[in-house]
């Protein structure tokens, strides 16, 4: 029951809310975010609220959602809330507001505002503390509340390396979560938890882990995350479970499955969950993080990882990298192939999806990736948009992502549905899903990237798959790889003909029989019967005889193809088109053919522009046969050329309708044929060979040929250099070609070629293309994207090489471009506005300065547009990166601040040549907007060249300024923008010219004075420390204001960013002060007291790290050789006896040299001098003067300062060091010295009077000579003594001896020195009449003697003479006799035996001086240590001059000593003298005159007896055992003197008699002095002594001195039989009559001596038994007289003290006797006594019997027959202790047999 009730107890006291302990609730209060505990512990919630609550109107400033809170938290009614007397509901609901409220800050911590509001919280609503409610009138009170500790540690844990942090810990409760039991430690020591620790117990502790899960979410949840917290979790959580994950590996297989499962069950909810969060994109790349990480150490289920990636690419479109990256690594843990739909589905809408994998390829495997959505898109096959995907199938093979493995399964997967293997539906728009394929395939088979790993994956297949690839692409290789020659024909394998022929058949069959309406396949319409010829020309190109027939079909019109160009444009369309490698290239054979075998009547120009194209193709059979029809042509040419003028005149195939009839034929210009036989000759045919081997050699080649000869690069091998009129034609027909075609693969191969030549002569290229980009523009992207769709041609890519097209020198094209962005409108989706962006980026540095200020104009316009639409939010965005990514001029950016609206009220200024923008908005919201973004835009792009900048930023922060001031608003942003740019301006720049009208230095500081932002005054004051350097003169005029701002603001912080602006500031500022000051005046101490007084201010603040550089900084730069006593003045007097403030004071002044130290003080005791003055003058500069009395006070405590400064052991060992360097150094150190010793003597004598200088200034003195080597001390020491007063002398030697004992002294120098000082000192001690001076210089002859004595021993007897003369031993004054006893006893110490000569002088006199004190009582404990030591100094040096009356005096005076009780330092002292009269002094001198002064030993009491004995001790102690036994007998004389002192004190007893405990005290140190001597002699020796002793003792025919005597013998007989135990047992023998005998005949009734005895005796007897190894008292001799003595014992039982002593005497006699006779009598006799009529007597039987019972057990318990019948009569005892005894006596008898004797009794 107690049990239960102390621990409710204990459960209540624990959770009580101390609700009537003030103490308790004040400590409880005092916790604070802000202030420490005490200031926090005296504030009321009034005050505490209106601090609070200012701080939260801030934050609401920044984030109006704070103002929900206004109503509750920081409503007037939350000064009265109270939780300890809120029920359950309301502290819950309490609890959710404070949670919103939290959560909603933490991104917002760091900010003033925010920890001011939090400090309401935690004050108020104690959402730290952990207490109870306890009131119990409602039945919905809460007995326990833990009060949002865990959200509170939570909301600033991702600051745990900020000093906030420190503070949180140190108020967090005693009682915390068990997840935050791990900062105790950092609590204790108050330091930042390590992130390394954070991250390993969140591994560790799953209730931490847990909880941080769960905060996070619920933070996510409401919408208030912060990237912050959201980093902070990210990292922290993917760090903690790959330790998790880690750690799960240990143990066996099934325990790593179980343990990894566990980890994967407790995060998956909240993966879950994180990634289902669209709105939060920074929670779920932390998630993607963290399940990346749990992918690459686990293994995950399928499940789980389809799970995971489809919750990835959930709205992912702003992450799409991110989210790559993680589905990269799931992908790689997944078994299946495909990947899961919506994974698909979002990854196929991803745009540039392959250049993202490309990228991720460089560090990550992308393989099962990019084959997952091969195989997806191949599933998907069969439906709408076939097209698309087997595009996208390309790109992602073409892309070589994947290994041969991959790829051949990714070409394994596509075999069966291109050989019909595998059935395909019937696509829904009509398309031929498995031609294409086919086509595919052989597309990629001859790709320069992938096609060699799709052949050598063909041979890592299966039998069957490899043999339908070989099937597919046998024909195909072959057809590619024939020989040129027809001959060889007749070699090539056979082909299926037949089936061959089937299929050509059937695509004719396809073709519409109506005659073609076309001119030409390459117009602009649209043709409908080119796809059935297409199909019907692949389906023939393998067969020769096909090919005849298809080519003589009538809709080519064959015969008309030197009329028209429908027969060469269906081949061109072919070639150029998206076919086979080998389909392209046999329609290249099919002209080479034509041109070949059939004579040509026209000139066929018309084909060079795609012959261009093929020569290009990234395929070698295309360009092989590309190659043959060059040469046809060039064959073609060279006939023509040959002949005469008529001939030559061919009409250009074509002209008028290759491109369609109307306009597009009409502009295509045409070349002359001698300029087309030209470009063949010299363009084309030279390189042959390279074009052969290089696909990009003709494109490179065609650049270098279209530039001027300055411009090339290269030229073919065998070109020439073209002339003007050449490369001009080129270009115009070239470009008219681009223009004009209807196909797209032409323009976008040659487009970058051409757009690489800006101009040919004086024909632009930019002219030439403008109106394909006009074309373009107007088309849409939609409609441009389904052409290049359809012509598989990349919409992107085709685009920016349109958008080259403009030219900066082309202001229509610009227009062109600015209209697109501009007219959304219009159908300009945004991948054109973005491209015609990225155009106007790359063509911004060439263009002309005024189109630039027009361009930056626009794009600044639109970054202010509306965000209402999304087109609107596009242009502003990438208007935006486009004004941050160009370069901008000086003429760019002054206009973009002239687009500034104003925020001053009123107009723009009058006058001005260019007006800034007076704002039309009626929101100054807007206006404070536009000009941000133009203050941005202007911080990253200014640099040092934009110089005349500077005063129009000037103007815009002192606009900024004033609207501050108008509306109350914080502009911090605009501030700092505005600072930044004028930094990025000045900094750059060595010696920047600029003009000072530009610079407005009262308006920056303004700016920092105003600024509640620490970014904007630490960069404000970067600024101020580069205008310095620029303008010193404006920044000197303001430089105090920004030292004041400095000292209160920036200086209190603890960054380093911080503490270099600071330090970069004063770097700049001060030089060009101190400069200035001295220029205006020669005495600058005013203005710099005004400049260090604004730092000692700050001293405070500054953090203690810093502070030392800080400070030294400052004096380095203002001078501290001239002012640094000025500020230690200053500290002194802002922080009087402040501890910090002084050892700060003494680690600066350590940091220079002695001479700036010396010149210091000088300085300083100038001051403190001026200040004692009736009207102090330069003291005033640095010290408010008040009345005299205040002044004096600051004097005094400068003075103390100063001597607390100097008295630092660093600063004397640097002066001491700076008197070793060169002479005309130390002359200076010493000059200056002189000086401060004069100021400080002069002041002494002065104030005379003033007992707090003549206390300080002694003190300074000392310090500073403390510091000069010996030489120049004792020299300043001697001239010091020579004419000053008392008190300076009396210091001066003090300071002497001090130094002298500290050893600091050079070896040589200082010792000849001092030697020469002793003469002088020693003449002092003669002819001083000054007592303390004549005793200070006798102590410092001590020193010098004790120190460098035996190096002149001359000296040193000279001084002895003084020292034992009349002034000095033989003086009246104790403090002379004192130090004069110290100097013989060192002077002894250094003379040794030449002391002799003394001692006959010395020790007589020495000792009758001690006795003579100890006689009258005034000997003081320093007067006996001295006298004691020079005792000590004679017996250790020269004990033989002792002689043996001087031998009794010193011992009669040591027992006068010991009888005065003058302390125990002076005991200790006096024995260590006496011991040293044993060691020292021959042994029988000593005990002859141990023997004459027992005596007088015994005289003086107890005290001095054992001293003495201690000197006897210690005399055996140290003699060898043969001397001890030789004098034996002198030692047992002096023992038997001792042992006989209880019968002198007591037989006739008087009051100066000793006390019985003082003989007790003697007897022992004399049993202990006996047993020593007894250790050290042998038996034979030892045995007659011992039998003298007994004798002795019984020999007195007095019985009461015999009775004292064998007292005293008993005692140490006692001691002696204990200590030496069974060795001298058989001792035992010479005393058993006579203990015998005392037994028998004391009266223990009457005599408490005979009962002492008696006690005595027992105790002896005892010990014997105790001890008896031998048997020496079995035998019956000795056993049967002292038994019967023993037991007659028990007859005196009513004794009190009698059992106590008899009963275990009797039980060690029975264990000793070990036989049954003995045990037998003894018990007869023992039960006899039980039956005695004395009760006591009774009792003390049946003790007697239960302690032999207890003792011997079954041994003794062989008589119990015996005993039965006694203790059957004892048990009816009338005695009740006898009966109650007896039933123990009884219980411990039943203990040892195992059995009751309750049947025996009956």
């Amino acid at each position: 029951m107690a049990t239960s009730l102390a621990s409710q107890l204990a459960k209540i006291r624990v959770e009580s809310t101390n609700a009537l302990d003030l103490k308790a609730q004040k400590k409880a209060h005092s916790k604070s975010l802000l202030f420490d505990a005490h200031h926090a512990a005296t504030q009321d919630f009034n005050t505490l609220f209106q601090l609070c609550h200012e701080g939260y109107q801030e934050i609401c400033q920044l984030d109006s959602r704070f103002q929900a809170f206004a109503g509750n938290l920081f409503s007037d009614q939350s000064k009265h809330e109270d939780r300890t007397q809120m029920t359950a509901p309301q502290n819950k609901s309490l609890d959710n507001v404070l949670e919103d409220f939290m959560s909603l800050i933490t991104g917002r911590l760091l900010l003033k505002p925010a920890v001011k509001a939090m400090e309401w919280l935690v004050r108020r609503f104690r959402c730290i503390m952990s207490l109870s409610a306890t009131p119990v009138a409602s039945a919905n009170t809460v007995s326990v509340h833990q009060y949002n500790t865990t959200c509170f540690v939570l909301t600033f844990l991702p600051y745990h390396t900020s000093p906030l942090f420190l503070t949180v810990l140190a108020i967090l409760p005693e009682q915390r979560p068990k997840a935050f039991r791990f900062l105790q430690p950092y609590i204790q020591s108050a330091t930042s938890p390590p992130r390394h620790t954070i991250v390993h117990t969140v591994a560790h502790n799953q209730d931490l882990f847990s909880a941080f899960n769960l905060y996070t979410l619920n933070i996510c949840r409401r919408g208030q995350q912060c990237p912050a917290l959201l980093s902070f979790w990210s990292s922290v959580t993917s760090e903690a479970v790959a330790l998790m994950l880690d750690r799960s590996r240990l143990g066996r297989l099934e325990l790593q499955r179980q343990n990894q499962e566990d980890v994967v069950m407790r995060l998956m909810p909240t993966l879950a969950e994180g990634l289902s969060m669209e709105h939060v994109p920074d929670l779920r790349v932390g998630c993607f993080m963290i399940l990346t990480v749990l992918s690459s150490k686990t293994n995950l289920s399928e499940a789980v990882l389809t799970t995971a990636m489809d919750l990835v690419v959930t709205a992912w479109d702003d992450l799409v990298h991110a989210g790559l990256i993680c589905l990269v690594v799931l992908s790689q843990q997944r078994h299946a192939t495909t990947l899961p739909k919506k994974t698909f589905q979002a990854l196929v809408a991803t745009k540039q999806l392959s250049d993202d994998l490309i990228l991720l390829k460089q560090h990550y495997r992308v393989e099962k990736l990019v084959l997952g959505l091969v195989s997806g898109s191949l599933e998907r096959l069969g439906k709408r948009g076939d097209a698309e995907r087997l595009r996208f199938i390309r790109e992602l093979l073409e892309a070589n992502l994947m290994q041969s493995s991959f790829v051949a399964t990714a070409v394994a997967q596509m075999l069966p549905l291109s050989n019909g293997t595998r059935l395909l539906p019937s696509a829904k728009d009509g398309f031929d899903t498995r031609s294409a394929l086919v086509d595919l395939l052989l597309y990629l088979a001859d790709s320069e990237n992938v096609g060699s790993a799709i052949r050598l994956s063909l041979e890592e297949m299966d039998s069957e798959t490899r043999q339908q690839g070989h099937e597919l692409f046998k024909n195909h290789l072959l057809s590619n790889e024939a020989p040129e020659n027809p001959e060889a024909d007749e070699e090539m394998p056979d082909i299926d003909l037949k089936a061959s022929a089937t299929n050509f058949e059937e695509s004719v069959g396809r073709i519409p029989s109506r005659t073609a309406f076309e001119v030409s396949f390459l117009s602009h319409s649209e043709s409908y019967i080119f796809p059935s010829l297409a199909d019907a020309f692949v389906a023939a190109h393998r067969s020769p005889e096909h090919v005849d027939a298809f080519s003589k079909m009538p809709l080519l019109r064959k015969s008309l193809a030197m009329s028209e160009p429908l027969y060469f444009s269906f081949f061109v369309k072919i070639w150029c088109g998206y076919y086979p490698t080998s389909v392209r290239a046999a329609a290249i054979k099919m002209l080479s053919q034509y041109i070949r075998t059939e004579k040509l009547s026209v000139d066929v120009q018309v084909l060079l522009p795609y012959v261009l194209y093929a020569l290009a193709d990234p395929t070698t059979p295309v360009r092989r046969a590309a190659l043959e029809l060059v040469i046809a042509l060039a064959s073609f040419y060279r006939t023509m050329d040959n002949q005469n003028d008529n001939e030559r005149r061919l009409d250009a195939l074509g002209k008028g309708q290759i491109y369609g009839q109307g306009l597009q034929g009409e502009e295509v210009a045409w070349l002359p044929w001698q300029i087309v036989v030209e470009f063949i000759r010299d363009w084309l045919t030279p390189d042959v060979e390279e074009i052969r081997l290089d696909s990009g050699h003709l494109l490179r080649s065609l650049v270098d040929r279209l530039r001027a000869p300055a411009e090339r690069k290269e030229v073919g091998t065998n070109g020439q250099k073209a002339r003007t009129s050449l490369r001009s034609s080129v270009m115009t027909w070239l470009c008219s070609h681009v223009v004009n075609t209807s196909v797209l693969s032409l323009k976008d191969r040659l487009l970058p070629v051409l757009n690489k030549v800006p101009k040919v002569g004086q024909t632009s290229t930019c002219a030439l293309l403008k109106p394909l980009l006009e074309t373009t523009l107007a088309q849409g992207y939609m409609a441009l994207q389904e052409v290049c769709e359809k012509e598989h041609i990349n919409t992107s890519q085709y685009i920016d090489h349109v958008m080259e097209i403009a030219s900066p020198k082309d202001q229509e094209c610009i227009k062109l471009l600015q209209n697109c962005i501009s007219d959304t409108k219009a159908g300009a989706s945004p991948p054109l506005r973005i491209a015609a962006f990225h155009r106007l980026r790359n063509i911004w540095p060439p263009l002309k300065p005024q189109s630039q200020i027009l361009l930056g104009k626009f794009m600044l316009d639109l970054s202010f547009q509306n965000h209402s639409s999304d087109e609107a939010r596009l242009n502003q965005t990438e208007a935006l990166d486009t004004l941050r990514t160009v370069s901008l001029s000086t003429e760019v950016l002054q206009s973009l601040i002239e687009e500034c609206p104003t925020l001053a009220h009123g107009g723009p200024q009058k006058g001005a040549k260019r007006r800034r923008t007076v704002s039309s908005s009626q929101d100054p919201g807007d206006d404070i907007r536009r000009i941000s973004i133009v203050l941005e835009i202007l911080e990253a792009s200014v640099t040092e060249a934009n110089l005349p900048l500077v005063g129009g930023l000037f103007k815009i922060l002192a606009e900024i300024q004033g609207y501050k001031e108008r509306s109350g608003l914080e502009l911090h942003y605009l501030e700092l923008l505005v600072v930044n740019s004028i930094i990025n301006i000045l900094k750059p720049s060595t010696t920047p010219r600029i003009d000072k009208s530009d610079v407005r230095a009262d308006v920056l500081v303004d700016c920092i004075r105003n600024s509640s932002s620490p970014q904007v005054q630490q960069q404000a004051l970067l600024l101020v420390s580069l205008l310095a350097s620029i303008v010193p003169d404006l920044v000197v005029h303001n430089v105090m204001p920004i030292f004041t701002f400095m000292n209160s603001g920036i200086m209190k912080r603890t960054d380093d960013y911080s503490a270099h602006i600071v330090k970069q500031t004063m770097d700049s500022v001060i030089p060009r002060l101190m400069e200035s000051l001295r220029k205006r005046s020669k005495d600058s101490l005013a203005g710099v007291s005004e400049l260090l007084l604004s730092f000692a201010a700050a001293f405070e603040h500054v953090p203690a790290r810093k502070r030392l550089g800080l400070f030294q900084s400052l004096m380095d730069m203002i001078g501290a050789d001239e002012y640094l006593f000025a500020l230690l003045i200053l500290l002194e007097d802002k922080f009087p006896r402040n501890n910090r403030v002084l050892q700060f004071s003494v680690d600066l002044l350590d940091c220079y040299e002695a001479q700036t130290q010396f010149e210091t003080i000088e300085r300083y005791m100038t001051i403190i001098v001026d200040l004692l003055k009736a009207k102090p003058t330069i003291s005033a500069h640095l010290i408010t003067t008040g009345s005299a009395s205040s002044c004096y006070e600051t004097a005094m405590n400068l003075l103390s300062n100063l001597t607390a400064l100097y008295g630092d052991s660093r600063l004397v060992s640097k002066s001491s060091k700076a008197f070793g360097q060169k002479e005309h150094q130390v002359d200076r150190l010493r000059s200056i010295l002189s000086r401060v010793m004069d100021l400080i003597l002069s002041l002494s004598r002065q104030y005379s009077e003033s007992e707090d200088i003549n206390l300080i200034c002694p003190k300074l003195l000392d310090i500073l000579l403390g510091g000069l080597p010996m030489v120049d001390f004792v020299s300043t020491i001697q001239s010091l003594l020579n004419g000053a007063d008392v008190q300076t002398s009396l210091d001066a030697l003090k300071s002497f001896e001090l130094r002298l004992s500290k050893k600091e002294f050079e070896p040589v120098a200082g010792q000849n020195a001092c030697l020469g000082f002793l003469r002088q000192l020693t003449a002092m001690v003669e002819e001083s009449t000054n007592g303390p001076t004549r005793r200070v210089a006798l102590s410092c002859v001590d020193t010098i003697v004790e120190t460098f004595g035996k190096k002149d021993v001359d000296a040193v007897i000279s001084a002895t003479n003084t020292v034992i003369g009349p002034q000095c031993l033989g003086a009246t004054s104790e403090e002379m006799q004192i130090t004069s006893l110290l100097s013989l006893s060192t002077i002894l110490e250094v003379l040794g035996d030449e002391f002799i000569a003394f001692v006959p002088q010395t020790l007589p006199k020495s000792l009758d001086l001690l006795n003579s004190k100890l006689d009258d009582g005034t000997c003081s404990e320093r007067l006996h240590h001295a006298g004691y030591s020079f005792f000590s100094a004679i017996l250790i040096y020269v004990p033989w001059a002792i002689t043996g009356p001087n031998l009794d005096l010193l011992l009669r005076v040591s027992h006068g000593s010991a009888n005065a009780e003058l302390g125990e330092s002076c005991s200790d002292e006096r024995r260590a003298t006496l011991s040293l009269i044993a060691k020292q002094i021959e042994t029988d001198d000593s005990c002859a005159a141990l023997g004459r002064t027992w005596a007088n030993a015994m005289t003086e009491g107890p005290e001095a007896l054992k001293e003495h004995l201690g000197i006897l001790e210690t005399l055996i102690g140290v003699l060898p055992k043969s001397a001890v036994g030789r004098r034996s007998e002198a030692f047992a004389t002096l023992l038997t003197r001792a042992f006989d002192l209880r019968r002198i004190q007591f037989s006739d007893r008087t009051e100066d008699s000793f006390e019985d405990g003082e003989v007790e005290e003697v007897e022992e140190a004399t049993n202990r002095v006996a047993v020593a001597m007894i250790y050290r002699i042998n038996d034979t020796i030892f045995r007659p002594i011992f039998a003298q002793w007994v004798e002795w003792a019984a020999s007195s025919s007095a019985a009461v001195a015999t009775l004292h005597r064998q007292t005293t013998l008993y005692g140490f007989l006692m001691h002696f039989f204990s200590r030496l135990k069974s060795i001298v047992t058989s001792y035992a023998g010479l005393i058993l009559d006579d203990a015998a005998a005392i037994l028998g005949r004391v009266d223990v009734v009457d005599s408490p001596s005979d009962s002492l005895l008696r006690a005595r005796v027992l105790g002896t007897l005892h010990e014997c038994f105790a001890h008896d190894q031998d048997g020496f008292w079995q035998s019956p001799a000795h056993f049967t007289p002292i038994a019967h003595a023993l037991l007659d014992q028990l007859n005196h039982a009513p004794d009190p003290a009698s059992p106590s002593a008899l009963i275990p005497c009797l039980t060690e006699l029975a264990v000793a006797a070990d036989s049954p006779h003995h045990h037998k009598m003894l018990n007869t006799s023992i039960l006899k006594h039980t039956r005695s009529d004395i009760p006591a007597v009774r009792l003390a039987a049946v003790q007697c019997q239960r302690s032999l019972t207890d003792r011997l057990g079954e041994e003794w318990l062989t008589l119990l027959p015996e005993m039965l019948p006694f203790i059957s009569e004892l048990q009816e005892d009338d005695d009740e202790r006898v009966e109650r005894e007896t039933l123990g006596w009884i219980k411990k008898v039943e203990d040892v047999l195992g059995e009751s004797l309750t049947p025996m009794l009956q």
